[in-house]
This record gives structure tokens, sequence and C-alpha cells, in this order.
């Protein structure tokens, strides 16, 4: 990864506060608003395509929950869902990763997010090679650190990032045993222990999700060289304020 000296603010999502999380447009909102990093949501459909959305259920207009590995590209392209706002969204605004690496710059740092939820690791693992072939400044991070640990087996040399909403030492220990590029947590566990033996260890610290500039000022001043934010422009300008 070859990323500017930190602070970095990588867009959540894309710019997912602004914007239809997950979706081209919001892609691009976080790279026209000077996001260092945009962050994306991977999951496998059931014909073994990478497509971008977070949850692991697709909420039907009929109240029907279905989850997303269970769909066929063309299904999911065919339904009509509700999204996390309560607004109708077609299953066709849900992008590929092929299309979304399509449109942006091929210089622009992603964050790849794998959910795997009910998925084959081995099926992830093997589209997630087809479909990143040739590309680089991929991070690929996950929950699930067996599957980053079949990433790193299946494809060395690409940068991991184990990620955790709580168990530090467990979070650092698992960023060793990856030899991981960063570690990646809730920003409530950003104590002073976990991000200075991260960096002990050459391992930057990136935190999720934040969208106050007061709680960005503090956890940059712990040492926190990453924010995930829903509002990747707005954060920047109010850090960038904050120090004239």
């Amino acid at each position: 990864m070859e990323m500017p000296p930190p602070p970095w603010i990588v867009g959540h999502r894309g710019a997912g506060g602004e914007a239809p999380e997950n979706t081209v447009e919001s892609f691009h909102l976080a790279v026209k608003q000077g996001a260092d990093m945009v962050e994306l949501d991977l999951q496998l459909t059931a014909d073994g395509s990478l497509v971008a959305f977070h949850d692991r259920d697709l909420h039907l207009l009929n109240q029907e929950a279905v989850p997303l590995e269970g769909l066929s590209l063309d299904q999911l392209a065919d339904a009509v869902f509700l999204d996390r706002r309560g607004k109708k969204r077609r299953g066709d605004s849900i992008p590929t990763l092929a299309k979304t690496l399509a449109t942006l710059p091929v210089d622009l740092p992603l964050n790849l997010e794998l959910k795997r939820y009910g998925a084959d690791r081995e099926a992830l693992v093997s589209a997630l090679d087809r479909e990143i072939a040739g590309r680089e400044q991929l991070l690929l991070s996950s929950f699930d650190w067996d599957l980053l640990a079949l990433v790193r087996q299946r494809l060395p040399g690409r940068p991991v990032a184990p990620i955790a909403k709580e168990a530090a030492d467990a979070l650092l220990d698992a960023a060793r045993e990856l030899e991981a590029y960063s570690v990646h947590c809730d920003w409530r566990m950003a104590r002073h222990n976990l991000v200075h033996q991260a960096r002990a260890a050459g391992r930057p610290t990136l935190v999720y999700t934040v969208n106050q500039p007061d709680l960005a000022r503090r956890l940059l001043a712990r040492g926190v060289s990453g924010l995930f934010s829903d509002h990747p422009g707005r954060i920047r300008r109010q850090l960038e304020m904050a120090e004239t």
C-alpha cells in the first residue's frame, strides 16, 4: 500500500452519510470530498460474484428478509428492497466489485471489507483472486480472521487487516500472526496501549466510525492513524479548520 502521511480520512462505505452507502455514487462522492482511502463491504452472491453490500439480508417490500448470498446476480438485480434509511432501492444499484474497480482511479487506495456470513471461505477467496487480479492499492480486511489467514495463504503479498470491536489483545495477536498491514477497530477500543503496541510493531491503527470533530481530534491525539467516516469531506474540513 502506498499512502500519504497520516492522518488518513477513510470514506466509510464511500460517503455513506450523504449518499446511498456502498454505491458507485457514494464511492465517487468520497473521492470528490478528498478521502485518502475508500472503504466498501463485499460479499458473495449465489453464483460467485462479489458485490458491495453490508447487511446479510435484503429487506424486500413484502417485509421478507432474504439472504443476499442466496441470490444470483440476476436475481439480485431484479430485487426491490428497503435500505437502512427505509428508502426503496433496486438491486441493480448494488455494484459488483468489477464495476466498482472499473469506475474508480487505479491509484486510489481501497479497503475491501470481506463479509462472509455463511459463504464458503474458499469460494470467496477464489472470487476475490479472480476479480482483483492486476489491481494494486487494495487493503483486505475482515472480522473473520480465519478468512484473512486463507487470503494470506492464497494471495501472498496482499495486505490484510483484522477488524475487532472488542478484545484488544486478541486483535494485536491476530495482526502479528497475519503479518497485517494495519489494525482496524471500534474507536472505543483505541486506547493508548493498543495504539502504541500496534505502532511499535509497525502497524497503523484505523478506527470506525468517526463523524464528530471533537472525537476525531481526541483519537488522533492518541496516535490513531486513520478515521473511517460517513462524512469524509466534513471531517477533513473540520480538522483543517482546527489547525488554523
